[in-house]
């Protein structure tokens, strides 16, 4: 993580908001950069008066709901036919898989809400809502409003902690890897039935 501050850090002074949005956008829509930790760095140089902390929040949250929206679609588009192409057909295909997401499906809120708070929890329940066919409303509403919650969460750490944030980053950290394990349980959950019978079977 360090490694990647350092190389986007000159990138964030020189271009500031463009920056900061193409950034949230990658992040959002196809790969795992940091972007907590670069929306806390901006937060704090907006808390010595070099970048404006509203135009901050404002660009991380377009960046963060574009990015989210473009990987649902194309998960919804084009998802099903290349993980089938890959090796994944057997899985998708499994009685298992198709009861996850019939469950998911009646009630995805707070999964996708939480899951805006951890990296690779967002692409990967992006994935996932895109190839379940998700109601777009329903997603859109709890995507929004995770990413909303997320970003002014970590913008006021960044701005309010400046002088100590990257040791509050590491906490976050150990939070964000919390907030993956309960979404892995709450998934599991959902098919806790079949989980049940296979072990109960195995042994």
């Amino acid at each position: 993580m360090d490694f990647i501050l350092e190389n986007i850090i000159p990138y964030l002074v020189l271009y500031k908001y463009l920056t900061i949005f193409i950034i949230a956008f990658i992040a959002a829509f196809i790969v795992p950069i940091p972007s907590g930790s670069i929306l806390m760095t901006s937060s704090a140089m907006a808390s010595i008066g070099y970048l404006n902390i509203y135009w901050v929040i404002i660009f991380s949250i377009m960046g963060n709901i574009l990015g989210d929206n473009l990987g649902y679609f194309v998960a919804r588009t084009y998802g099903v036919d290349f993980l089938k192409k890959i090796g994944f057909r057997r899985i998708l295909n499994s009685s298992s898989f198709i009861n996850i997401e019939k469950k998911f499906n009646k009630h995805p809120g707070f999964i996708i809400f939480i899951s805006r708070f951890e990296v690779v929890s967002t692409l990967a329940i992006n994935l996932f809502c895109g190839i379940s066919k998700t109601n777009y409303k329903k997603y859109l509403f709890h995507e929004s409003l995770g990413s909303v919650t997320q970003v002014i969460v970590y913008s006021l750490i960044g701005y309010l902690f400046a002088d100590r944030w990257m040791a509050i980053n590491s906490t976050m950290g150990k939070v964000t890897l919390i907030i993956a394990i309960i979404i892995i349980f709450t998934i599991l959950t959902l098919n806790k039935r079949r989980i049940k019978h296979k072990l109960n079977s195995f042994f």
